[in-house]
């Protein structure tokens, strides 16, 4: 039987297999990470990567789904010209918006490491952020004009090999300059970040030329303007991470000051923020490997039926994504009695069952989340995508604000608002995902 490379099924296919990889790299990763960084190393670069998801949400995540979204829908009805067209827009409009971006980072450093991150020793990883985020904003571009292209193999490979290097990079640095100092320590990690990203940035430059030289006869570009269009996308879509990224950053950096308050010292406070993000955390998300994978191609191919007014297949593929999301559900929750003891096996840190219990609910709850975002986007609805999102958003940091300093709770009243704010989130989108395909 001859395999349909370009259904749906063949490249979710494909982006599991890779992020399967990706996972279990990722994982060996953070093992040796966690032994060379240390649960308090970890914690402050996670502090400091704080500022990179900021930056990250304001220069790239919009961008990246308007390219998606449209480049699905420009390669249908005009080819790869109007495709690269796109990309040229895109990439100037990120790089006018990362130059804005970089100059107050880079001369308020220190104020934004101890007023805003809480920890100084979170400053010198900062001087490379913004050249990292550069680097990684083109990859993006061209990434997602490949993905809404359907070209999801060269992405594919490009994220595996770009990780290994990053690993290597990153185990290379630790292992032989670091000296015990947990702000030097933070610092090669985002060394070894950065220097991986120059790989992606040529490969997938090389490997569009080359879709371009194949396809371009056959193309005529589209002539009809593309920058409302693209903002129309971009604008909402960078908002909702904008507030997302904001307020879940905030939710990060209060975490270890609430704990304080709970009667914790700095130290373990840091080293609890290491062991959640940085540990228990991927543990249990490890299945978000296939989850993710449908996601990232769902998105393009329900744009792409929706241009065409393809409703029903809208419908199907949603349902489709829904019922495969469940099934992760359940891999998730037979994972949970068992993560105390891989945590201690594998990361030398204990957990207990209830902690992992409530990452499983959080993750669970992010299956599905992601699912909706991805068709809510795929039909146009970034403005309500927005709009749960700062509801959802709202409703964590206040109780992550109330409840961890509740010294009864701490760490778990961190993770009750986790939980309820992701929950009320993922029940407004699936009602307007209802609605909105009428089923």
């Amino acid at each position: 039987m001859r395999i349909n490379r370009e259904s749906l099924a063949y490249r979710s296919a494909v982006l599991a297999a890779s992020n399967i990889l990706l996972q279990l790299m990722g994982f060996a990763y953070r093992i040796v990470l966690s032994r060379l960084a240390g649960a308090e190393g970890m914690g402050v670069h996670a502090l400091s990567m704080q500022v990179y998801s900021v930056l990250y949400s304001v220069c790239i995540s919009g961008a990246a789904v308007a390219v998606t979204t449209l480049s699905a829908r420009l390669y249908i009805k005009s080819g790869i010209h109007s495709v690269q067209r796109l990309m040229r827009f895109a990439a100037t409009v990120f790089l006018i918006v990362l130059a804005v971006m970089t100059c107050p980072v880079l001369m308020l450093r220190e104020g934004i490491a101890v007023t805003l991150l809480g920890d100084g020793r979170a400053s010198m990883a900062l001087w490379l952020i913004p050249l990292c985020i550069m680097l990684t904003g083109l990859e993006n571009v061209m990434k997602s004009a490949l993905l809404g292209m359907g070209k999801v193999r060269r992405t594919a490979v490009s994220e595996l090999v770009e990780q290994g290097i990053r690993f290597t990079l990153v185990i290379l640095l630790l292992s032989n300059l670091s000296n015990g100092d947990y702000e030097f320590t933070a610092f090669l990690i985002v060394v070894g970040m950065t220097l991986s990203e120059i790989f992606s940035v040529s490969f997938l430059g090389i490997s569009f030329l080359r879709f371009l030289k194949k396809e371009g006869k056959l193309s005529r570009p589209d002539a009809s303007p593309i920058a409302k269009r693209f903002f129309d996308i971009a604008l909402p879509s960078a908002m909702t991470s904008i507030t997302a990224t904001l307020l879940s950053s905030a939710s990060t950096v209060i975490f270890p000051a609430r704990l304080m308050v709970a009667g914790f010292s700095n130290s373990e406070s840091v080293s609890m923020l290491g062991v959640i993000s940085g540990m228990a955390e991927p543990l249990m998300a490890l299945p978000m490997a296939f989850v993710g994978a449908m996601c990232t191609v769902l998105m393009p191919s329900i744009s792409g039926r929706s241009e065409l007014g393809d409703i029903n297949g809208v419908r199907r593929k949603s349902k489709k994504a829904i019922r495969v999301a469940a099934i992760f559900s359940l891999v998730t929750a037979f994972m949970i009695p068992f993560a105390p003891t891989l945590c201690q096996a594998l990361f030398k840190q204990r957990i207990d069952l209830l902690l992992a219990v409530m990452l499983g609910i959080k993750t669970v709850i992010g299956y599905f989340l992601v699912v909706t975002i991805s068709v809510l986007n795929g039909i146009y609805e970034h403005k309500r995508v927005l709009l749960n999102s700062i509801i959802g958003e709202l409703l964590q940091l206040s109780l992550i604000w109330m409840l961890t300093a509740v010294p009864e709770l701490n760490i778990y009243g961190y993770l009750t608002g986790m939980v309820v704010g992701d929950g009320l989130r993922l029940i407004l989108n699936l009602k307007w995902v209802k609605k909105s395909l009428k089923n």
